[in-house]
């Protein structure tokens, strides 16, 4: 009986032992870095020798690697500096690879992406795409005066997907009773002004507000 409840225990801490080894193998997996991480650990230290035995040891891995650092770059809610910085990473990455492959399609589509990237920039930034300083400054000064001297244009921002926000504080006194009033009328004309001095503006919002409380908002498009 001794030896056989002897067994047990070394049985017992056997298979304690391989869990126990289990669990921390699929830990250490769960944990381990990406080869992505692991190339912008080394692109970070200027390793070249790294990155590239990375490229030659584990490039089958790259190309899905690549696509996700490419469509989470193109994004337009991704900040221009992150998204060049990694069209920087993915770009050096295709550049490396295609010198080990001799496989240049990765390097065309993250070169083509970037362009479409910057091109949009350019198109929905003051100066580009057709929208110059002088039309934003003339936009934004004829929905001021569209209120009489009784609008404020607070914020007049255009987002780099286009996206026009425009948020007006008018002037208590201005309305008959306590709450001044935003006909339907005056709305139409602000989208108008809108729409004659940034004509490639195709979404966003004109808001009116008087001490904190909405009195209307329309939409662009």
């Amino acid at each position: 009986m001794r030896l056989l409840g002897a067994g047990a225990t070394l049985l017992t801490a056997a298979l304690t032992l391989s869990v126990a080894l289990t669990v921390s193998n699929a830990w250490a997996q769960a944990a381990a870095p990406s080869v992505g991480n692991l190339f912008i650990e080394a692109f970070d230290k200027k390793d070249e020798k790294k990155m590239r035995e990375l490229i030659k040891t584990r490039g089958a891995e790259f190309p899905m690697e690549v696509k996700e650092m490419v469509e989470y770059a193109s994004a337009p809610t991704t900040p221009p500096q992150e998204q060049d910085f990694l069209f920087n990473i993915a770009g050096t990455i295709a550049k490396m690879y295609a010198d080990e492959t001799k496989d240049e399609r990765l390097l065309n589509a993250v070169r083509g992406n970037y362009g479409k990237v910057l091109d949009s920039r350019k198109k929905h930034q003051p100066g580009g795409g057709g929208i110059s300083e002088e039309a934003l400054a003339k936009a934004k000064k004829e929905l001021a005066e569209l209120g009489k001297g009784d609008w404020r244009v607070n914020i007049f921002e255009l987002s780099p997907d286009g996206k026009l926000t425009v948020e007006i504080d008018v002037r208590e006194a201005s309305g008959e009773g306590f709450t001044p009033k935003i006909s339907l009328a005056t709305s139409n004309k602000a989208k108008e002004e809108i729409a004659k001095h940034l004509p490639t503006v195709k979404s966003g919002s004109i808001s009116w507000l008087s001490m904190g409380v909405a009195l209307r908002t329309v939409f662009l498009e």
